[in-house]
């Protein structure tokens, strides 16, 4: 969006459509939704992508900048949480960003600077708190506010008339900021993109910190985050919804957006990053700060390289279990052992009758000779006849 079409049209309150009230509002459309929010008296919707485009450039800015084998993006205020709910070792391999609809909101402001907006976020982020947005409502909320008004979505039109609508295609990011596949090979062919999900993901996540792999990881599903759509499968969903990519940027490159991490993130991110990068390392997206807080110590190999505790605690489980003696269940047949490779079949025996013994095989007796036969005392024999 350039800077001659901002000035035309200079919306005075605004909404930003997050992924999940997209979810939420199925099987209304997008344009649909943009309709909906103009009954409701916004004068312009803009898509929640704007701010995964902005997250994904300045993750590639941040990775063409630093060198990190293995590097985890944390835009989201979740995926922070989680990985440092347990200790700080995984700050060294953290890129902190913007979330999504705060780095949207900023670009908005810049955009149009000339006004005053009010800008409303619809969606479940927590980084939706910033001074950047002035009200948030959760996308149910929002759905109850067009019945109340007796806003029908499936009667709105699917399709724009006389008002030019925002772009709603992508070129660096896919949902929740993560950069796609093609633009992370495109700056650097050996990276790859990994996404995480499932329960387990901190096994995961450590096997590949530990071998050094030469990825981004992707852990904003598996953490919950609602802007790369956290249900299971929702993230492809909204891929499939979306217009093809585009061939370029679509946001104004020339508008300069700050993607630091709110004030409301938690400092230890900071205070980690300075521990093992120089000062002259500050530059954007990142500005690293004086350190004050010390990361406790991280559990160390032979090899003297920081082990996450989550991995550690998996490894000394996995030992435990090999040194366990194995327990077979009891038998329900028979108290005698069986050989171990039965040479025929196995018949279950009985414990509470005896055996079965076969008697003795007696020889019978010899028959007799056909001469030495005699016949009965009373027996004459008959003559033969002539003829």
């Amino acid at each position: 969006m350039s800077r001659r079409q901002a000035s035309e049209a200079s919306p005075a309150s605004v909404v930003i459509l997050g992924a999940d009230a997209v979810l939420a509002a199925l099987p209304a459309t997008s344009v649909q939704l943009a309709h909906a929010c103009r009954a409701l008296g916004y004068d312009m919707a803009f898509p929640a992508t704007w701010g995964d485009e902005l997250v994904a450039e300045g993750c590639l800015r941040f990775l063409e900048a630093h060198e990190l084998d293995a590097a985890i993006l944390s835009s989201c205020p979740h995926v922070v949480d989680r990985l440092t709910r347990a200790g700080s070792e995984l700050l060294p391999h953290m890129i902190a960003l913007a979330a999504p609809p705060v780095a949207a909101a900023r670009y908005l402001r810049a955009a149009f600077a000339h006004r005053d907006l009010r800008i409303t976020y619809v969606g479940a982020c927590p980084a939706a708190d910033d001074p950047s947005i002035d009200a948030r409502l959760e996308p149910s909320e929002f759905l109850d506010a067009l019945g109340e008004r007796g806003i029908v979505l499936a009667d709105l039109p699917e399709f724009f008339d006389a008002v030019l609508p925002p772009d709603r295609r992508r070129y660096w990011s896919l949902p929740g900021g993560a950069p796609s596949a093609d633009r992370l090979a495109a700056q650097d062919p050996r990276r790859a993109l990994v996404e995480l999900d499932g329960e387990e993901f901190l096994v995961d996540l450590a096997q590949r910190l530990l071998t050094r792999q030469h990825a981004l990881i992707d852990v904003s599903l598996a953490a919950g985050c609602a802007c790369a759509g956290s249900v299971r499968g929702a993230r492809a969903t909204l891929i499939a919804l979306e217009p093809p990519r585009a061939a370029g940027p679509v946001l104004d490159p020339g508008i300069t957006v700050d993607l630091r991490p709110p004030d409301t993130t938690p400092q230890v991110i900071e205070a980690g990053r300075a521990e093992v990068e120089p000062p002259e390392h500050s530059a954007m997206p990142n500005a690293a700060r004086a350190a004050t807080v010390a990361a406790p110590p991280a559990i160390r190999d032979a090899g003297a390289r920081a082990i996450p505790r989550a991995f550690a605690a998996h490894r000394a489980l996995a030992k435990r279990r090999e040194r366990a003696p194995l327990v077979y269940p009891p038998t329900t047949y028979s108290t005698r052992p069986r050989p171990r490779t039965p040479t025929g079949p196995v018949i279950p025996l009985s414990t509470d009758r005896p055996g079965f013994a076969p008697p003795p095989l007696v020889p019978a007796p010899p028959p007799l000779p056909g001469k030495m036969r005699t016949a009965p005392p009373d027996h004459s024999p008959a003559s033969p006849t002539v003829c």
